[in-house]
């Protein structure tokens, strides 16, 4: 009997162990870039960005200084962009989409900088010119972007090394630099931020059921330094009852720009119904109000339900253990009855 009590206790410690170790691993690849990249400018103040006050009519030379510390020769893209907004309120440098916001009507990546990929000999440097030539026009505001500059050759070899170190799973770490770009062209003081908002869409932040409140600043100057606070509350039509909000501080808007505020449900379940969103944006110059009614519809808010596993734990694993556990007692209560009956007919013998 005791034989069968270790042995049962043997089977769901290994059970119990084998759950333990099916948790998946993960992997982290780093290394140096390689490469680095910095602006040449006459302005001594100037080290890591271009920033030009520019005329309509006038060509201006851009010159970057491209520099290999590899014992290889390699190749360096360089990629002009224009700034964006990030969903958490950011100015985006990196932003390598075609899609342009529809307010944008100076492009400065269509005035003469191209993308451009170059080769750099090991332990070398290389400088290349981009030239931005300003159209004529009446223009008063900031144009913003970047140089986006990444190695073609170190980044496939970073893919390369990670996927001979783990070939079912790689997380790698790969290597960009981005170059600010600000042109003033004109009196940019008459231009001033300025936002509206466009839309209101459903969908999942994170994996929760939201809201996103796309907000536009549709005139070319930023809201820059982190100096701006939204907070939206959402609320049933007609009514002062709050549902859910969302509040952040400490955020910039790049001219031109939208970007997605998400209002997030939580650890609530989305309601189907017709809502109104209430919106403040602050600034220490300015502030705006919206609001806005929308509808979730009795599908999207299953949709996003149904799509958030915090509402569909798996409880296989626990069922699995709890089925073994009472197969064991089972097991153990006929083994002890059959004893029992042993035993009796012996002493009835």
């Amino acid at each position: 009997m005791q034989k069968l009590v270790r042995y049962c206790f043997f089977i769901l410690f290994s059970v119990m162990t084998w759950f333990a170790l099916a948790t998946p691993a993960q992997a982290a690849i780093s290394g140096a870039a390689g490469f680095s990249v910095e602006p040449v400018s006459d302005d001594a103040d100037k080290t890591d960005y271009f920033e030009l006050n520019v005329q309509p009519g006038q060509n201006y030379p851009l010159k970057l200084k491209l520099t290999n510390n590899l014992g290889q020769a390699i190749k360096i893209t360089v990629v002009p962009t224009v700034a964006g907004t990030s969903d958490n309120g950011q100015i985006n440098y990196t932003n390598l989409t075609k899609k342009r916001d529809s307010s944008l009507k100076y492009d400065w990546t269509k005035m003469g900088p191209t993308r451009q990929t170059v080769t750099v000999q090991p332990g070398q440097s290389q400088e290349i010119t981009e030239t931005l030539t300003v159209p004529q026009g009446n223009f008063n505001g900031v144009m913003l972007g970047s140089f986006y500059v990444y190695s073609p050759t170190v980044n496939k070899k970073l893919k390369k090394d990670s996927l001979k170190k783990n070939r079912k799973m790689a997380i790698t770490n790969l290597y960009s630099y981005s170059v600010g770009a600000m042109f003033n062209i004109g009196d940019i003081d008459k231009a001033q931020p300025d936002l509206r908002l466009r839309n209101i869409k459903v969908g999942l932040f994170k994996v929760d059921p939201a809201v996103f409140i796309n907000l536009q600043n549709f005139q070319p100057k930023y809201i820059s330094n982190h100096k701006m606070q939204v907070h939206a509350r959402i609320y049933p039509r007609k009514s002062n009852k709050l549902v859910v909000q969302n509040k952040q501080t400490q955020m910039s808007f790049a001219p031109n720009s939208n970007f997605n505020f998400p209002v997030s449900w939580g650890s609530k379940r989305m309601q189907a119904g017709d809502y109104q969103a209430r919106v403040r944006v602050r600034t220490p110059e300015r502030s705006w109000y919206f609001t806005k009614n929308f509808t979730i519809s009795p599908a999207d808010a299953d949709r996003l339900n149904r799509a958030n596993p915090n509402y569909h734990k798996n409880y296989w694993p626990l069922i699995l253990i709890i089925v073994l556990i009472i197969l064991l007692l089972i097991a153990l209560l006929f083994y002890w009855f059959y004893k029992k009956g042993q035993n009796q007919v012996q002493q009835n013998k």
